[in-house]
C-alpha cells in the first residue's frame, strides 16, 4: 500500500514539473483570454467574466500554472546562482497569481451613486440579492445576473418559504413606462399606491436638440416633476393648491415653470410663469384624436403637446431589453437586470422589478410579503458627499465634453450641515481619480437631472494585493533582464576565450 501511494505520489510530482503540462496550461490560458477577447467585443465585460474571467475552469487553469510554477523551482532545488533569474522570474509569476487572489476575495469593485447635495457611504457591487419580509421574518438570498444567452430560456426559480417565484429575468433592460386607468371606487383603502393625475406630454422646439417626451404623475413627488433646462414642468390635483407643499418643492428665481393642473370633474388646465415672472393660464380641450399644444408664453421658442391624459392612473411599469447605450451617456456602464415576480399561489399576480425596486403581495392567507431586488452593497468606514457635478460642453452644442464631481469627505458621525459645508472639497475628474484610506474612486458616468438632481456614478475601487502584484511584475522583469545579460556574459566569455 505504501509503495502503491508512493508511486502514485511520484507520478503526480512528474506531471506537474513536466514540460508537457506547462505547454498544456500556457496554450488553454491563451486560448481562454482570445474566447474572452471575443466575447467582451461583440457583448460586454460582464458577460466575458460570466463565461470566462470568473468561471470555475478558468480558475482551475491559473491554478494548475501556480502549482506547475511552484514544483518546477522546488525541483531545482539545491539551487545555484546560475538559477537566480529563473527563480525570480517564477517567483514574480507566483506573486502575481496570489495577488490577484487576494484581491479577487478581499478587494471592492463597485459604483457609488450620489445625487447633488447627498451623503453616502454605500457602494453598489456587481453581486444581486433577493430580500424578503414575511411576519417580521427577514432572508436575503443571492441571485446572479446571467447573460441574456442564459437567461432567454430560464426557469422559474420558486422561493417557497415566502411563497415567491421569479418567472424570468432581463439581463440588460430599460423601462417600458405606462401609467394604466384605474377606478378609484376599486382601489382598497389601505392601499399604499392610490390613483393620481398622469399626463404624457411632448416638448416642442426645446433648444437642446430632439422633442424630448416623459410622463408625468402626481402620485410620487419624483414623477410629479420633470426639469428640462431651463425649464420645470408640474402635475398636481386641483386640491393641492400649495404646489411647494404638495410636491416638496420651492419656487426658484428665474425659473420657467408649467404647471398642470387636474380638476375634480377630470378636465385639464396650466398655469405658466416665464423667468421674468410673467404668467399665463388657461384650459386644455381635447378635440378628437388630436393632441392639444400648449404655448406657456416664454421668450424661448417652445410648445409643450399634451398627447394623452389619465385622470386617476397608477405606474404599470414594465421591462425590455435595453437597446445598445452610448458610451459615457446615463448609466454605469453596467447592466440594469429587471426580474419578474409572482406569488407561487397567484400567478396572475405577476410584475418587474428593476434593480433596486421593491414590492409587496397580500398572501392568499392576508399576510403581506415584500420583495426586495438590490445590489449587494458595503458601508465604507467614511461617507462621501456630491457638492456639485460639474459639465463641460462641445462649443455650440449639448454634447458633454467633460465632466467631473465635486465632493468632500464626511466623517461618518457628522452631521452638523454647516460643519460639511466647511469640509474640503476635492475633484474627482475623468482623468484624476481620488484616494482615500486605500480607496480609489475614479469618475466612471452620471444620470442627468431627469427628473432629479444629477447623479454622478463613481467606480470603487479597493485592491489589497496591489503591491504583490507591482512586486511580482518587478521581479519578473528583473528576472527576465538578469537572464538576458547572463546569457550576453556567458557568450563574451566564449568568444574572449576562443
Amino acid at each position: 500500500m505504501k509503495i502503491k501511494l508512493e508511486r502514485l505520489l511520484l507520478g503526480i510530482w512528474s506531471i506537474l514539473i513536466s514540460l508537457r503540462l506547462a505547454v498544456i496550461v500556457i496554450v488553454s490560458l491563451a486560448i481562454s483570454l482570445a474566447v474572452a477577447t471575443t466575447i467582451e467585443s461583440k457583448t460586454d465585460t460582464p458577460t466575458a467574466q460570466y463565461f470566462v474571467y470568473r468561471s470555475t475552469w478558468f480558475f482551475g487553469i491559473l491554478a494548475m500554472l501556480g502549482l506547475n510554477i511552484l514544483a518546477v523551482a522546488i525541483s531545482r532545488i539545491p539551487w545555484k546562482k546560475k538559477h537566480t533569474p529563473f527563480l525570480l522570474a517564477h517567483a514574480g509569476i507566483l506573486m502575481i497569481l496570489i495577488g490577484s487572489w487576494i484581491t479577487y476575495v478581499k478587494g471592492v469593485d463597485g459604483n457609488m451613486r450620489i445625487s447633488e447635495g447627498e451623503v453616502t457611504s454605500a457602494v453598489e457591487l456587481g453581486d444581486h440579492v433577493l430580500v424578503f419580509r414575511k411576519n417580521n421574518r427577514v432572508s436575503t438570498h443571492p441571485f446572479p445576473w446571467k447573460p441574456e444567452i442564459v437567461t432567454r430560456d430560464m426557469k422559474p426559480v420558486d422561493f417557497p418559504d415566502f411563497g415567491v417565484r421569479v418567472e424570468k429575468m432581463i439581463s440588460d433592460s430599460e423601462p417600458n413606462i405606462q401609467f394604466k386607468p384605474v377606478d378609484p371606487a376599486s382601489v382598497e383603502p389601505d392601499a399604499k399606491v392610490k390613483p393620481a393625475p398622469a399626463i404624457q406630454i411632448r416638448i416642442l422646439g426645446a433648444p437642446m436638440g430632439g422633442a424630448p417626451e416623459f410622463w408625468l404623475w402626481a402620485g410620487d413627488a419624483g414623477w410629479a416633476t420633470q426639469r428640462l433646462g431651463p425649464a420645470r414642468f408640474l402635475v398636481r390635483k386641483e386640491e393641492q393648491k400649495d404646489l411647494a407643499i404638495a410636491q416638496g418643492l420651492t419656487a426658484q428665481q428665474g425659473e420657467a415653470r408649467l404647471d398642470f393642473i387636474v380638476t375634480k370633474k377630470g378636465e385639464l388646465r396650466y398655469e405658466a410663469i416665464s423667468p421674468r415672472g410673467e404668467k399665463k393660464s388657461g384650459k386644455i380641450v381635447f378635440k378628437g384624436e388630436e393632441a392639444p399644444i400648449v404655448n406657456p408664453g416664454w421668450r424661448m421658442p417652445i410648445h409643450v403637446q399634451i398627447k394623452k391624459l389619465v385622470p386617476n392612473a397608477i405606474n404599470s411599469t414594465e421591462y425590455v431589453q435595453a437597446k445598445p447605450r452610448a458610451p459615457g451617456m446615463m448609466g454605469s456602464g453596467q447592466p440594469d437586470p429587471a426580474i419578474e415576480i409572482s406569488l407561487i399561489k397567484n400567478p396572475s399576480s405577476k410584475l418587474w422589478l428593476g434593480l433596486g425596486d421593491r414590492a409587496e403581495f397580500k398572501d392568499v392567507d392576508g399576510g403581506e410579503i415584500s420583495v426586495g431586488y438590490f445590489p449587494k452593497r458595503i458601508i465604507l468606514p467614511f461617507a462621501i458627499r456630491l457638492e456639485r457635478f460639474e459639465m463641460k460642453h462641445n462649443p455650440g452644442t449639448m454634447d458633454p465634453s467633460a465632466y467631473s464631481s465635486h465632493v468632500q469627505i464626511v466623517d461618518q458621525m457628522q452631521k452638523d450641515a454647516k460643519a460639511m459645508n466647511a469640509l474640503p472639497v476635492t475633484e474627482i475628474s475623468m482623468n484624476e481619480p481620488m484616494h482615500r484610506s486605500g480607496y480609489t474612486f475614479y469618475q466612471a458616468s452620471y444620470i442627468p437631472d431627469f427628473p432629479r438632481p444629477t447623479t454622478t456614478i463613481l467606480s470603487v475601487n479597493y485592491d489589497p494585493g496591489r503591491a504583490l502584484k507591482y512586486i511580482g511584475s518587478i521581479l519578473l522583469i528583473g528576472g527576465s533582464i538578469l537572464l538576458y545579460v547572463m546569457k550576453v556574459f556567458q557568450r563574451r566569455k566564449g568568444t574572449a576565450k576562443s
